[in-house]
C-alpha cells in the first residue's frame, strides 16, 4: 500500500481498536457487576484486572471508572445507577472517539452538578469527534470556567497548595524528577526554559525531552552564575565537588558533590573550564587538611575579550549568543594550559560537552579558533571555523 491507501487503512484500524476498547470496557463492567473479582479472592475489580491482565494499578482503576460511567453500576444496597455517559458510549462503540476522549468527558462531568451533565456531555462528545484529547481537555476547562467560575478559581488555588517537587536517586545513579505544578506556575517555568531548549544548530540531534532537560540545567547554571541567590548556610550558592588532584589529572575514580552525587573526572574537567574552584586538599585517608579560597579561573576581562572575538559559541554552525556559553580551555589548565583569551574560546553547553566527549580538536589560526572534526565526521579532518556570528 502507498499514499492514501495507507492513510485509509490507518484510520480503519484506529476505528476498529476503539470499538475493541468499547467491548473490553463492557467485559470489565460485567466482571465488576457480577462480583467476579471478590469470588477470585481479589480486593477489588481494579486489583483483579491488575493481576489478571498485568496492567498498572492506575490503568486498572481508570478502566473500572470508565466502564461504570459508560454502562452504569450498582450500589452496595443493590440500587442501580444509570450510565453517566450514554452519548460517549455510543460514540466509542462507533469508533468515533477514543478512550482518552472518554476520560476527559468523564472527569469533567464528575466535577459538575447533575443539571449540566447531559448538555456538557453532548457538547464534549461533539468536540471530541473534531479534536484530539489534549485540545478537548482545554475545551472542557473553558466550559467548566463558564459554568462554575468560583469552583475553577478555588481549584486553581488548591493546585498551588498541591505543588511538589522531589529528586530521587535511581538504582543506576541517575536522578528521577517528580513533581506537580499549578497551570500558571508551569507556564512560568516553560517560558524560562523554552528559549534554552531550542536546537543548537543543524548538528543538534537531541530529542525534545533531552533538550528540555538540558535547558533546566542551563537555567540553574545561569542563576548560580548571576550571584543573585540568597546565601545558603552562610555562603554564596555554588557547586562544590571533592576530588584529588591526581584523580582529576589522570581521569580515574569518582568525585563527590555536596549532595552526594558521584561524578566522573571527565565531567569535572568540563565544569572546571569556567567555574569557581574551591581547592580542598585531602590526606591519604580522605580527610580535608586545608581548604583554599575560591578562585575565579576566567576573569571578567578575559571573558569580555572572548565575547569580542567569538561573539558567541565558536563551534562551527552554532549561533548561540555569548550569554549561553562557557569559556573553554583549549589546553586544559590541569594539563598546564594558560588561562588567557589566546588559548580559550566560548562554547555553548551542548557543544562544550561534545568537545569533552568526542575527538574534536581546536587549534588557533591567526587568533581565530578552528575545529578539526573526528575522522568519522570528515575522513580528511579539514579544519573549519564558525561563520555564523560574522558580520
Amino acid at each position: 500500500m502507498r499514499g492514501q491507501q495507507l492513510i485509509d487503512e490507518l484510520r480503519a484500524r484506529e476505528i476498529h481498536i476503539r470499538q475493541l476498547e468499547y467491548e473490553r470496557l463492557q467485559l470489565v463492567h460485567e466482571i465488576h457487576e457480577q462480583g467476579i473479582a471478590k469470588e477470585m479472592g481479589a480486593y477489588s475489580t481494579a486489583s483483579f484486572l491488575r493481576d489478571t491482565v498485568r496492567i498498572s494499578p492506575a490503568d486498572a482503576r481508570r478502566r473500572v471508572a470508565d466502564a461504570n460511567a459508560l454502562f452504569g453500576s450498582t450500589t452496595l444496597t443493590g440500587q442501580p445507577i444509570e450510565a453517566q455517559l450514554p452519548v460517549a458510549a455510543r460514540a466509542l462503540a462507533a469508533g468515533a472517539i477514543s478512550r482518552d476522549h472518554v476520560q476527559v468527558v468523564r472527569t469533567t462531568i464528575d466535577t459538575l452538578p447533575a443539571e449540566h451533565h447531559a448538555d456538557v456531555e453532548q457538547l464534549l462528545v461533539e468536540e471530541a469527534t473534531r479534536f484530539e484529547p489534549v485540545t478537548l481537555g482545554k475545551i472542557a476547562t473553558r466550559t467548566r470556567a463558564h459554568l462554575q467560575p468560583e469552583q475553577v478559581v478555588l481549584e486553581e488555588q488548591q493546585a498551588r497548595k498541591r505543588m511538589e517537587f522531589s529528586m530521587i536517586e535511581d538504582i543506576d545513579g541517575t536522578i528521577l524528577l517528580r513533581g506537580r505544578l499549578s497551570p500558571e506556575c508551569a507556564e512560568v517555568l516553560k517560558a524560562a526554559l523554552s528559549p534554552l531548549a531550542k536546537p543548537a544548530g543543524k548538528d543538534d540531534n537531541r530529542s525534545a525531552t533531552r533538550r528540555w532537560a538540558d535547558a533546566l540545567i542551563e537555567l540553574a547554571h545561569r542563576i548560580l552564575n548571576s550571584d543573585t541567590l540568597p546565601q545558603d548556610g552562610g555562603r554564596r550558592p555554588h557547586l562544590a565537588i571533592t576530588i584529588s588532584y591526581e584523580q582529576l589529572r589522570d581521569q580515574i575514580g569518582l568525585a563527590r558533590g555536596d549532595f552526594g552525587a558521584q561524578i566522573t573526572p571527565q565531567t569535572i574537567r568540563q565544569i572546571a573550564c569556567d567555574a569557581g574552584i574551591t581547592p580542598i586538599v585531602l590526606n591519604s585517608e580522605g580527610q580535608p587538611l586545608d581548604v583554599g579560597r575560591e578562585q575565579r579561573l576566567v576573569t571578567a576581562t578575559i571573558r569580555a575579550a572572548l565575547i569580542a572575538r567569538d561573539k558567541g559559541c565558536s563551534f562551527p554552525g552554532c549561533d548561540r549568543p555569548p550569554e549561553w556559553t562557557d569559556a573553554h580551555h583549549i589546553i586544559h589548565w590541569i594539563e598546564g594550559g594558560i588561562t588567557s583569551a589566546e588559548l580559550m574560546t566560548l562554547l555553548c553547553r551542548f557543544h562544550h560537552t561534545i568537545i569533552h566527549e568526542q575527538d574534536w580538536e581546536i587549534i588557533m589560526q591567526n587568533g581565530i579558533p578552528y575545529y578539526i572534526p573526528p575522522a568519522w565526521v570528515d575522513p580528511q579532518r579539514k579544519a573549519i571555523r564558525n561563520t555564523m556570528h560574522a558580520a
